[in-house]
């Protein structure tokens, strides 16, 4: 069956995940995101948290598995494009079976539902996620017509964002048995939206190319042009900057929280004006910048609980 592994198949996914998903980048990528989300609905509603609890680590592990099981269901439903163009990737070069695909999925899944069972009423929501993963993976049912439309695939496949976002939120309530009414939704939505965001604008960001980049693969500057992808981009983190702002005032964070949010949103201006003033190969790599300034917020807050509480 494609789901039992074969021969090899520890070193074939060492292989896989050196390549496609490093570890240990990708288990800290989502502790920052997991503790900061968190540390912000804390200041919220002013209730103390620590860096390691039940709900951060939960949802550490969380975030992890499920970008796992993104990457892992792409591997699969992206098989015919990337033998196409990307052949170089592990699984159409032959380094990796998609046997060895489809065992590691099946086997986070079933880790990702175990640790959420254990946690309890979070599980709901957690199946949750997975549901709308499931109907990414199946391209919603109309697959002919999400392939040949970016636009369209963004709009559909994106939601999973702010969807995983709320999740670390019905886990916050949870660990500090904060009733749903007491909530303060309001602000949570400011919160969601500011992640989110910034994820939109890593989705755009990694998708711009210069004209002699550009090939039979779709990219936004494609359909937006290489000043409008970066203005759809630049504004994005532009409102997620704002919101930053806006916490800073009314959360009284520090100074300290406030240049590390500008000097994260500055950076990113600086590669998007370079990039459109003087586009080339080098220049048009703005995902970085996008990535940059995603851990500058995530470091703004945690730099801020850790030294000014």
């Amino acid at each position: 069956m494609w789901y039992l592994p074969k021969e090899g198949f520890p070193k074939r996914m060492r292989i896989y995940l050196g390549e496609m998903y490093p570890v240990f980048p990708r288990l800290l990528a989502a502790a920052l995101l997991t503790i900061s989300f968190f540390f912000f609905l804390e200041r919220i509603h002013g209730v103390p948290t620590m860096i390691f609890s039940p709900g951060t680590l939960v949802g550490i592990w969380s975030i992890f598995a499920l970008l796992l099981i993104l990457r892992l269901m792409d591997e699969l439903k992206d098989r015919e494009i990337d033998r196409e163009l990307f052949h170089e990737r592990p699984v159409p070069a032959g380094k990796v079976l998609e046997s060895d695909i489809g065992f590691s999925l099946t086997v986070v899944i079933a880790l990702y539902v175990v640790v959420n069972l254990c946690f309890g009423k979070v599980l709901w929501m957690s199946l949750g996620v997975l549901g709308y993963a499931f109907l990414m993976f199946k391209y919603f049912f109309i697959p002919r017509i999400l392939r040949k439309h970016l636009l369209l695939n963004l709009t559909t496949h994106n939601p999973i964002i702010p969807i995983m976002l709320s999740y670390l939120v019905i886990l916050f309530s949870i660990q500090y048995q904060i009733p749903w009414r007491n909530m303060r939704w309001d602000l949570i939505a400011l919160l969601v939206a500011m992640y989110w965001s910034m994820s939109f604008a890593w989705e755009i960001a990694r998708k711009v190319r210069s004209a002699e980049e550009e090939n039979a693969y779709v990219t936004y500057s494609q359909i937006f042009g290489r000043t409008g992808a970066v203005l759809v981009a630049g504004s994005t983190q532009t409102m997620a900057f704002v919101i930053g702002l806006y916490f800073y005032l009314t959360l009284s964070f520090s100074e300290v929280f406030l240049a590390i949010l500008l000097t994260g949103y500055g950076l990113t201006l600086w590669g998007h004006v370079r990039f459109i003033f003087r586009p080339n190969p080098v220049t048009s790599k703005l995902k970085p910048f996008a990535e940059r300034y995603i851990l500058s917020v995530f470091i703004a807050r945690i730099v801020q609980y850790i030294f000014f509480v």
